[in-house]
Order: structure tokens, then C-alpha cells, then sequence
């Protein structure tokens, strides 16, 4: 999973529009908050199973506030799933295992 900058946002998703050609997928940590190392685990886990069909990243919240702002995660960990389309769904709090599974696998076959 890369880290995310704003060049790098502006690049993929400029004015909400994804230039992927791949869903992607954004998660906002803080490395000294707990529950985020916790769902770093799930991710570590999960993601690899998801390499090559979902473009992911990660915002450290304290390095990045303008993309945190932007996406307006005031929670963390929180979420931003992004369809080949550009449509737009985050959501607060960790997930876990097997509901992570069920958001990629939506993510991929949505059109």
C-alpha cells in the first residue's frame, strides 16, 4: 500500500474523477493511535489478495491534513472506497477480516 500525497490524489482523482482505471482504496491512519495499528493488521492481511485490482493507498492524517480534509475524515481509521466510475463511499472505524473482503469485492464488480 502506498503512501498517498496530493500530487499524487490530484493525478488519480482530479475534481472526483478516477483515472485509475482501477477502483480505489484510501485508509487514514495515525501510527500512535491504537485502533489504526490494530486495522493495520486486517489490512496487512487482506490486501495482498487485492494487489493488482484495487489501486491502494494511506494518508498518515499528520503528514497529509489537506487530503484528510479534503475526504473529511475527522475519525480514525476511516475509509474511502472510490469505483472505476468515481463514485464515493468512507466510512468511519476499523473493519474487520471478512467485511473488508465484502467492500473490495463490491468495489471490483462495481461498474
Amino acid at each position: 500500500m502506498n503512501n498517498l500525497t496530493k500530487t499524487e490524489l490530484d493525478n488519480i482523482y482530479p475534481l472526483g474523477e478516477n483515472r485509475t482505471g482501477k477502483p480505489i482504496f484510501i485508509t487514514f491512519k495515525a501510527d500512535w493511535w491504537g485502533p489504526c495499528r490494530m486495522f493495520e493488521q486486517v489490512l496487512n492481511e487482506v490486501t495482498p489478495e487485492y494487489s493488482g485490482k484495487i489501486q491502494m493507498y494511506k494518508v498518515d492524517i499528520e503528514k497529509e491534513p489537506g487530503i484528510a480534509q479534503q475526504f473529511s475524515a475527522r475519525g480514525i481509521p476511516f475509509t474511502v472506497m472510490i469505483s472505476k466510475s468515481g463514485e464515493r463511499q468512507s466510512q468511519a472505524g476499523s473493519l474487520d477480516k471478512d467485511t473488508l473482503k465484502y467492500y473490495f469485492e463490491g468495489l471490483i464488480n462495481k461498474k
